[in-house]
């Protein structure tokens, strides 16, 4: 990929804190260039550093520094989307979370994940490649409130750290963010980082976390209120760039069974098959027209293993190949996603 992007679902809750400290959210994101109906709809992947410069603009324009924090603390672990599930299956919180690290890119680009384990202690770490992405603070607050809020669902909220670590300097409020975290937090560290007791890692997921696929279902109903069938195309879109979407999967993530869901679906004269071409048209068209995404990106986000495979279903739709179309229309380079 020639330039990391992040799934729109870590943007989920902007709009709402915007409204509620007397902001424009639309404004925002056109000044970060990102399209809001597009951008703050369903699922889809947008430039990582454009993501955070809206936090950014928003943090200045409204005086609000804690701004990512306050996003995180309002997001559930339905951001993840199917990896939520996953991720709830594991016996341990440990499994969990090694689970997380090696398959989070599929939410997110360019930030590496590692879990490092010392005498008593556990330490995760969040880093970036992306000069844009590791310096900006308002990733790190919202990367490490994140893990936070992770660890402390899947403990049943017993999450007590020893230590946060930031690799920039103070902003705002300083004792704000051992507020947050309940516990010390260092300011211009070399590392973007929290460490927790080793022993949590051998504790069990709690009962609560597994309530996962329905907070996942729930999510996707207020999302879309009663339109069953933009639920499941969303559950689609979340699964496409995995091995993991297929209707018994799908149906898993959001808490029914593969009949229930087949016969739901049926009731609205469409079937799984049907959904999700229907997914894979639509996204097509919002990646075929930017140069961000090179050809074997985009078969690899739908899920095909192959870019020949692409290939075919892109004529079927089109009637041209991929490269006809570029070559055609022309790559559009875009102000706003």
């Amino acid at each position: 990929m020639r330039y990391p992007l992040i799934n729109s679902s870590f943007l989920d809750g902007f709009s709402e804190l915007v409204l509620e400290k007397g902001g424009d959210p639309k404004a925002y994101y056109e000044a970060a260039g990102l399209n809001f109906e597009t951008s703050s709809g369903n699922e889809r992947l947008i430039p990582f550093d454009r993501q955070n410069n809206l936090l950014e603009l928003a943090a200045i324009g409204l005086d609000f520094p804690d701004l990512s924090l306050q996003l995180a603390r309002r997001q559930t672990i339905a951001i993840y989307g199917p990896l939520a599930s996953m991720i709830i299956a594991c016996p341990t919180i440990g499994d969990a979370l090694k689970i997380f690290v090696e398959h989070i890119q599929l939410r997110v680009q360019t930030v590496k994940l590692n879990l490092i384990l010392q005498q008593d202690t556990a330490e995760f770490s969040i880093a970036s490649d992306f000069p844009k992405v590791a310096n900006n603070i308002r990733f790190q607050d919202h990367g490490i409130a994140l893990v936070y809020n992770l660890i402390k669902s899947l403990s049943g909220q017993h999450l007590s750290p020893r230590g946060v670590f930031l690799r920039h300097g103070e902003v705002g409020n300083p004792d704000y963010y051992s507020q947050y975290f309940s516990c010390p937090v260092a300011f211009n560290a070399p590392k973007l980082a929290l460490s927790f007791d080793r022993s949590m890692l051998l504790q069990p997921i709690a009962e609560s976390a597994k309530l996962i696929p329905v907070r996942l279902r729930e999510y996707l109903e207020e999302r879309h209120e009663d339109n069953f069938v933009e639920q499941v195309k969303h559950c689609v879109s979340l699964m496409l760039a995995s091995e993991e979407c297929s209707v018994e999967s799908v149906a898993q993530a959001i808490g029914y069974s593969k009949r229930t869901l087949q016969r739901r679906l049926a009731s609205q004269n469409t079937t799984f098959k049907a959904l999700t071409e229907a997914v894979r048209v639509q996204q097509t068209e919002d990646y075929i027209n930017h140069p961000y995404y090179r050809l074997t990106d985009i078969a690899a986000l739908l899920g095909y293993s192959e870019l020949s495979a692409f290939t075919r279903s892109f004529k079927r739709w089109h009637g041209m190949s991929p490269q006809q179309w570029r070559k055609n229309k022309g790559a559009m380079g875009s102000k706003n996603w």
